[in-house]
């Protein structure tokens, strides 16, 4: 190897190693690379064989991401987009991922805010109503859901009311 090569072959390791803990997107890991001092030259050298070689892809990126936040943590449409788009995943890549993750996977959002409402209030049990009522928004709201489907799920799982 000769010594011109050597920062571009040490940068392609260290992404290798940084994609190795977890998936992420172009934009992240070029952060990361530049976070830990990476020259830029060999950042873009090895992000460009990265995609060549098919280990760093955005669209895989956003489906992986979409599935594990809707499905696992319970996040709406649009908490799923807030977090790809901080991850630096543009629009038209992170749209089609999450709508595919929500068709594909069959995802109720009603159901998905219920059961998440559900489990949150699990662990409120020990508080006051107005807390319980207060915290539990709260939650949802952190977690995208439309402050109209917070209030709908509220009145099931707090209420009882089954109409709402």
């Amino acid at each position: 190897m000769t010594e011109r090569n050597r920062p571009v072959r040490s940068t392609y390791d260290r992404a290798l190693d940084l994609l190795e803990a977890r998936a992420r997107s172009v934009a992240e890991l070029r952060r990361a690379l530049i976070r830990k001092g990476e020259p830029v030259a060999a950042i873009d050298a090895a992000i460009e064989r990265l995609l060549a070689a098919g280990l760093l892809d955005d669209a895989s990126f956003a489906r992986q991401f979409a599935r594990s936040k809707a499905l696992g943590a319970g996040h709406s449409r649009r908490r799923i987009q807030q977090e790809l788009a901080k991850r630096g995943v543009s629009r038209d890549v992170s749209d089609p991922a999450i709508a595919g993750v929500f068709e594909d996977e069959a995802v109720d959002e009603e159901a998905s805010i219920e059961r998440v409402a559900r489990k949150k209030l699990r662990t409120l049990g020990n508080v006051d109503a107005a807390t319980q009522r207060r915290r539990l928004f709260a939650f949802l709201a952190r977690r995208g859901y439309d402050s109209d489907d917070i209030q709908r799920v509220m009145r099931v799982v707090l209420d009882g009311d089954a109409d709402a």
